[in-house]
């Protein structure tokens, strides 16, 4: 069994970078499939699309690990969002193996789920087609949680300890 352990706050503030039809699809479908948890929509999605995103990662042929593509349009804007800190960490390591910034894998993940629900949209990026490997290795993929919690609260100096451990075999 992995231990690892992180100091996390409960939700943490950042930021996205995404069009106001993106944006407010994101806020429908975590108010409608995940009671305003906006960490669970995220876990959502890129358990569902997780594989696919590695089908179209731009770091073989630019062989770069800089995530430093997000298309250029007068429509984005910056929101600024809580979700989870460890949810948050998995972007920026997949910002780096992929080559695209955070915002933008949200983007096409939310392109492919509008696309999925039969809401009208051109994707950005065509969802790929599975190969037989990667056919198996979704079918591993598990869809509960996968881990157990422990939270402590500290009043005195307002901090938060989070301890996770992760259960993979």
């Amino acid at each position: 069994m992995k231990i690892q352990h992180f100091y996390t706050k409960d939700k943490c503030i950042t930021s996205i970078n995404l069009t106001p039809y993106h944006y407010k699809y994101l806020m429908n479908l975590t108010e409608s499939k995940f009671n305003g948890d906006l960490s669970m929509t995220i876990d959502y999605l890129l358990k569902k699309y997780l594989i696919y995103l590695y089908r179209i990662s731009l770091t073989p042929s630019k062989r770069t690990l800089t995530a430093t593509y997000q298309p250029r349009a007068k429509n984005y804007m910056i929101k600024k969002i809580r979700i989870q800190p460890t949810y948050w960490g998995m972007f920026f390591e997949l910002r780096l193996l992929l080559g695209y910034s955070i915002s933008f894998m949200i983007r096409i993940m939310l392109d492919w789920e509008m696309q999925e629900k039969q809401i009208p949209i051109i994707p950005i990026i065509i969802k790929p087609n599975l190969t037989i490997e990667d056919e198996q290795t979704l079918s591993l993929i598990q869809y509960e949680n996968n881990y157990l919690s422990y939270n402590r609260v500290s009043h005195a100096n307002l901090e938060v300890y989070n301890e996770f451990l992760c259960l993979t075999m």
